[in-house]
């Protein structure tokens, strides 16, 4: 009887006892990373900047005002300079380094304060396409970290910004000099050339950062990408355009629709306060659209060249390429 006994607790040892092996967790998988397709890749690109502003907005807000800080400065100085030189009724163009604006250093303030925000506004892009593919590849990027990376590549970013904005200081030269009744038709022909120029270059800063390119492999790749969907990088363009404008617009008018409702009295200070309000929508259009033309840049990836596809493969496969889709 006890021999049948050690029997059957010999045969019921390896139910009741389990392996080491089989009483180790089971690891869960990594999460795979997932891009969505859209057929509106423009109002796609507007959307996923914003989703992105919207849930880092702190950090967003706060990088971007580092950057533009001396921008904005320079602009609240110009207005204020203006004004004072010309009057609050005074409607008439200063011509550089004419003898009636007291050896005209308002237009030279004027072309500084252009052609520095020009370049500030491409290091924000840097600043936000390092938030946005962080968030689009699983790489989250810090306050610190984007704002670190950035100012490390401060020279890569002129050099860049010197290769594809060349005609930007030209023509603004042009416009500031320009007699009051040429100025409308200059400003119209360098809204087009801005327009085409915008939508051609609209990829390098992303790609500089996506891809780790120089400045010159970063303008080559951003035409090439461009060509794939020109029209989506007009269209944005375009678009990007209109709603800075209306924002700007928006914001611009409200001290005057106050002082006519009788809220607030500004008196002759009122140009100022102006110019001083059109700065916050400086702070807070500058980094929505950097971010949104990273999303750009992402949407054109997948749409042009299968970027969710090829995430997807390397997934499933093993990564065979030494490209990072994100810092």
């Amino acid at each position: 009887m006890t021999a049948k006994h050690d029997a059957w607790e010999r045969l019921d040892v390896p139910a009741v006892t389990p392996s080491a092996r089989a009483q180790a967790p089971v690891a869960d998988p990594a999460p795979r990373l997932r891009l969505r397709r859209s057929r509106g890749p423009v109002l796609a690109a507007l959307d996923g900047g914003g989703d992105v502003f919207q849930r880092r907005m702190r950090d967003v807000l706060i990088g971007a005002t580092v950057i533009l800080v001396p921008a904005v400065a320079l602009n609240v100085w110009v207005t204020i300079v203006g004004f004072d030189q010309l009057g609050a009724t005074d409607s008439d163009l200063p011509g550089f380094l004419g003898n009636d604006t007291g050896g005209g250093i308002e237009d030279l303030a004027v072309w500084s304060a252009a052609v520095f925000a020009s370049f500030l506004a491409a290091v924000v892009g840097h600043f936000a396409s390092l938030i946005l593919l962080g968030e689009r590849f699983g790489n989250r990027a810090s306050l610190g970290r984007a704002l670190g990376l950035t100012g490390r590549r401060l020279p890569a970013l002129f050099a860049a910004w010197i290769l594809t904005h060349w005609w930007f200081p030209l023509m603004a030269l042009i416009v500031v000099t320009a007699k009051p009744e040429h100025v409308g038709v200059w400003l119209f022909f360098f809204s087009l050339l801005c327009w085409v120029s915008a939508a051609a270059t609209l990829l390098v800063v992303p790609a500089m950062v996506g891809e780790g390119l120089g400045p010159f492999a970063a303008a080559k790749r951003s035409w090439r990408l461009a060509r794939l969907r020109f029209g989506v990088c007009v269209l944005f363009v375009l678009l990007a355009t209109l709603l800075a404008g209306l924002l700007g617009l928006g914001i611009g008018t409200l001290v005057p629709l106050l002082e006519a409702t009788g809220f607030i009295s500004l008196g002759g200070a009122t140009p100022i306060v102006q110019g001083v309000m059109l700065q916050l929508v400086v702070l807070i259009v500058v980094p929505l659209i950097a971010l949104a033309t990273a999303q750009v840049y992402v949407e054109i990836r997948i749409a042009g060249e299968g970027l969710d596809l090829v995430i997807e493969a390397d997934s499933a496969f093993g990564s065979r390429s030494t490209e990072q889709p994100a810092p």
